[in-house]
């Protein structure tokens, strides 16, 4: 159980540092890039409402080399509005004067029909950025948007600031101007949490500078697209672009406006197509919403959970079936999670589950290892107090059982016959107590040992086992001395008149011959503190703990003269817990030891 909490702690702990940190985010951002990819081309109602018109490589073929001459652009430009478009969005820059004819028709093209014409940021690295605005008669003829793309660190575009500033001047993004004129609305409005169109609610928040992640409908040419050449040429059919929201662009590979997205390949998606995907993104309110830092939380407990209660329940091949199952849950709820217009982090999810499975196993490991040792310990400890058993059950079962086949001899003396009975009935005697404590210590070890505490007089008990003891005594010339004074507590008298007797026939064991063992009690307030003292070798400071455990002997008694099978001070002790008190000893090395009972008066 130990080892489970400490993994637990370990792993609530490292959590956000594994999900939260530069590296996964890089790698979030890689994977949801490639579930995009394998969702293909997204649904989209507002699809066929989009049409670009590209001056790609046939235009430059055709009409020259880019930027195209002014007049061609406004003879396109013009011949688009007469096919009566929604809108049109120019993402081409004008912002210096050439030909101030064809720049008065690019004018009252775009005043024929609502548009949006493209203005830049340019970022000096040694001065503040400035806006690069289209002419001035242009921008009084149309709405001004800015056609700034805003990478990744990676140089992936999949967002798209709705509002930047520069000198003092704040701009919304062209496409987003352009939706506003395709839905007829007003200037969009903008609240803390989101920027409202008509209706339509943007998840772009304020804290996040107002920007969009785009929901791509598909690689490049998803929308329809129109080559300027056929503008000019005549050869495009006014009905493509009637009631059409409109971009125009470079899309030429000279042109340099291309960008990778998460769905473009090879040379990069032009930028009239990013300006496409987002005015889709906004008008069919295919908003990607990441999770909130709490339930992105609480996703990674989900993991970290699954994986603990796989490693808790599982084992073996069915522990790897279970796991491999919770992995490829996660790059699966990612990719639903993605067609429901929420960004789940794949990486940060199997970072988090890789930490939960490695801490999970490794807790578990411990947590069995250390059982499988406990349980190997009892087993030892069992079989041990078996053989101490069986060692001390042998002496009196070969007298009895030598005494029991002499005793038949009817040739022997009656006196010596009465004798051997007598000795019959002394080691049975001795049997029954030696398997009465067996059962004790096993009783204590499962816990079913318990007290019946009543009334006891201390002195008149102390007496009692002095007596007891000086019988056992005698055969080593060993003096007893006691001081009581009559005090009453509540105690269990037989279990703690065997912790006594035990303490004083041990101190004399333990003493040479001829000294003297001394039993007190004495007042403590609240208790009584009953010590045995003796003048036996002493025990060395690093055994003294050790000596309470069951079946444990000095190493010095192992190889001495007398025996004994280490239980009695672990009952000593478990009889003093018990009672609600403990047992403490002082000795040192040739010094003799003191034992003391503490315990309470009630």
């Amino acid at each position: 159980m130990k080892f489970r909490a400490a993994y637990a702690v370990l792993l609530l702990l490292a959590i956000p540092w594994v999900a939260w940190n530069g590296l996964t985010s890089q790698i979030n951002a890689a994977a949801l890039d490639l579930l995009m990819r394998l969702r293909g081309t997204a649904e989209s109602p507002s699809a066929e409402g989009i049409v670009l018109v590209a001056i790609d490589d046939a235009t430059a073929r055709r009409y020259g080399p880019l930027p195209l001459e002014r007049r061609l652009l406004a003879e396109g430009l013009e011949r688009l509005a007469e096919a009566k478009p929604r809108v049109v969005a120019l993402d081409v820059l004008l912002a210096e004067p050439e030909d101030p004819e064809a720049e008065a028709r690019i004018a009252k093209a775009l005043g024929m029909v609502p548009g949006v014409v493209a203005a830049a940021i340019e970022n000096d690295p040694a001065a503040r950025p400035r806006w690069i605005d289209p002419l001035p008669e242009l921008a009084a003829a149309a709405r001004v948007g800015h056609a700034h793309a805003d990478p990744d660190p990676d140089g992936v575009v999949r967002s798209v600031l709705l509002a930047k500033a520069a000198e003092g001047r704040r701009r919304w993004a062209l496409a987003l101007e352009a939706a506003a004129l395709a839905l007829d609305a007003e200037r969009p409005v903008e609240t803390t949490g989101e920027i409202r169109l008509g209706s339509i609610r943007i998840p772009a928040p304020a804290a996040e500078h107002r920007l969009l992640r785009i929901d791509y409908a598909g690689p490049e040419g998803t929308f329809r697209r129109v080559s300027f050449a056929s503008l000019l040429d005549g050869s495009a059919d006014p009905a493509w672009f009637r009631g059409k929201a409109v971009i125009v662009g470079a899309t030429a590979q000279g042109a340099g406006d291309r960008h990778f997205t998460p769905v473009s390949a090879g040379i990069g998606m032009s930028g009239i197509e990013i300006h496409a995907n987002i005015l889709r993104t906004i008008l069919d309110e295919a908003f990607l919403r990441p999770l909130p830092p709490a339930w992105e939380l609480g996703l990674y407990l989900v993991v970290a959970a699954a994986c603990v209660a796989a490693v808790m329940r599982f084992r073996g091949l069915a522990l790897a079936g279970a796991l491999a199952g919770v992995l490829a849950a996660v790059p699966a709820a990612c990719y639903a999670a993605l067609l429901d217009g929420s960004l789940w982090p794949p990486a940060s999810m199997t970072a988090v589950f890789l930490l939960s499975a490695g801490l999970a196993g490794a807790g578990e490991y411990a947590s069995l290892h250390w059982a499988w040792r406990r349980s190997e310990q009892k087993r030892r400890e069992y079989a041990f107090r078996v053989q101490a058993i069986a060692h001390e059950i042998k002496n009196p079962l070969a007298a009895i059982q030598g005494s029991s086949e002499m005793i038949e001899d009817e040739s022997l003396p009656p006196e010596t016959r009465h004798q051997m009975a007598g000795l019959i009935h002394k080691e049975s005697k001795r049997l029954a107590a030696l398997i009465r404590t067996f059962l004790d210590v096993e009783r204590m070890a499962s816990g079913t040992l318990r007290i019946e505490k009543r009334p006891v007089e201390l002195s008149g008990l102390c007496r009692e086992v002095v007596e007891r003891a000086r019988l056992y005594a005698a055969r080593k010339k060993t003096a007893i001395e006691m001081e009581a004074p009559a005090m009453e507590i509540a105690a269990d008298p037989d279990l703690l008149g065997f912790a006594i007797y035990n303490l004083l026939t041990n101190a004399v064991k333990y003493s040479p011959r001829r000294s003297t063992v001394r039993l007190a009690v004495r007042d403590t307030g609240g208790g009584v503190a009953i010590s045995v003292t003796d003048q036996g070798y002493g025990i060395a400071r690093e055994e003294q703990q050790k000596i309470f455990e069951r079946f444990y002997r000095l190493k010095r008694d192992e190889k001495g003269a007398e025996e004994g099978t280490g239980i009695g001070l672990a009952l000593v002790k478990e009889i003093a817990t018990q009672h609600g008190g403990r047992i403490e000893v002082e000795s040192s090395p040739g010094a003799g030891s003191r034992f003391t009972l503490v315990l309470p008066k009630s």
